[in-house]
């Protein structure tokens, strides 16, 4: 175990990963018809929900769920979320604070780990929102595991985190920058579990699945197979294979178009009270364009509009969910294509700008 720390705080320590790559490139659309003709021509491989107020604009699948059989996508498929995870993440740790076992999203780390380094620097609001300092896990791990055939458990990486706290310190002082780190949502997954004394995915079952009839949202097998989900690609590869138990509660989770417009629509209900949507949802700068980072959602003005949005992107997939209150809609992009990062923001600049 010392030996796999080791190893792997100098690989934290000095890795830097890269979202840019060809699967990026896209051709330039022809001029805006519809959502479902730009969808069309630039590619989109995967299911998608476009709604406004009461319209669907857009429930479809495009391209191919599974490749050897020729199942085409479609939105009754699950797919992986990756990160929209944080957003499932975040309302859990909302609901520990109305379960009274936590007192404030200020409190600091060592009131829950009292040997936790630098804890009493670190609040769950530094966790939630990205601004804690504490380096990013899984590029190191999924390197180490994949090279060393090692299967690592989220209290093995739990563990691995605490030892490079201690070794190298932090990237910043907490509180200072925002610095996107899947670690954040992985201790408060831990946190969840040591708190309530129940399994991550029970405990978000509880609070969240069942009252919102999230009937196919769930923590994801590491091995995709039958017809029930989407296999996923990196361009024609079939790269579905992955150890969901890495991502944990940074990113485990697979759904549907229909469970996340579910859960689109809670978060623009009253379920969530005024003080907790100004944890969850941080306020916009005032400025087109940039992104406020709250509690498992960013906040963006575009098209002179408000929305909250969080993407994800894990082997084989990448996702995407944004509300817009103001107008009651929703965009759900489930691509079962990974490292398409690009193309989900062009295609939610072409949505705001056309349709709302």
């Amino acid at each position: 175990m010392k030996k796999i720390i080791g190893i792997i705080t100098i690989q934290i320590t000095i890795a830097l990963y890269s979202c840019t790559n060809d699967n990026n490139i896209l051709p330039s659309p022809k001029p805006y018809i519809s959502a479902d003709a730009y969808l069309e021509q630039i590619g989109f491989t995967g299911s998608a929900l476009i709604r406004k107020g009461d319209t669907t604009l857009l429930r479809h699948g495009f391209g191919s769920a599974d490749l050897s059989t020729g199942l085409p996508n479609d939105p009754s498929l699950i797919y992986r979320i990756g990160s929209i995870t944080k957003s499932f993440t975040a309302a859990a740790v909302v609901h520990l604070k109305r379960d009274g076992l936590i007192t404030s999203f200020d409190q600091p780390l060592k009131d829950f780990y009292e040997s936790f380094p630098l804890g009493n620097q670190l609040t769950l609001r530094h966790l939630l929102t990205h601004h804690s300092g504490i380096p990013d896990y899984v590029g190191a791990i999924e390197a180490y595991a994949k090279e060393h055939n090692h299967d690592f458990e989220p209290e093995e990486i739990f563990e691995i985190i605490l030892e490079n706290i201690e070794e190298e310190g932090l990237d910043f002082t907490p509180g200072e920058y925002f610095s996107y780190s899947n670690s954040n949502y992985l201790l408060l997954g831990m946190l969840i579990e040591e708190l309530t004394g129940k399994p991550y995915q029970e405990y978000l079952k509880e609070k969240i699945y069942d009252p919102f009839q999230l009937v196919q949202t769930g923590k994801g097998p590491n091995n995709i197979s039958g017809s029930a989900r989407a296999k996923g690609y990196d361009q024609e590869m079939t790269v579905s294979e992955y150890p969901m138990q890495i991502a944990f509660s940074a990113g485990e989770i697979e759904s549907t178009i229909s469970d996340l417009e579910k859960w689109g629509d809670a978060m623009m209900s009253d379920y969530f009270t005024t003080e907790e949507k100004q944890m969850l949802w941080a306020p916009p700068l005032g400025q087109e364009g940039i992104n406020v980072p709250g509690a498992g959602w960013f906040t963006l003005e575009i098209e002179d509009q408000v929305i909250y949005h969080h993407g994800g992107n894990i082997r084989g997939f990448t996702s995407f969910l944004a509300v817009i209150p103001e107008s009651d809609g929703l965009i759900i992009l489930l691509s079962n294509q990974q490292d398409k990062d690009m193309e989900r923001y062009l295609i939610m600049e072409a949505i705001m700008k056309n349709e709302f």
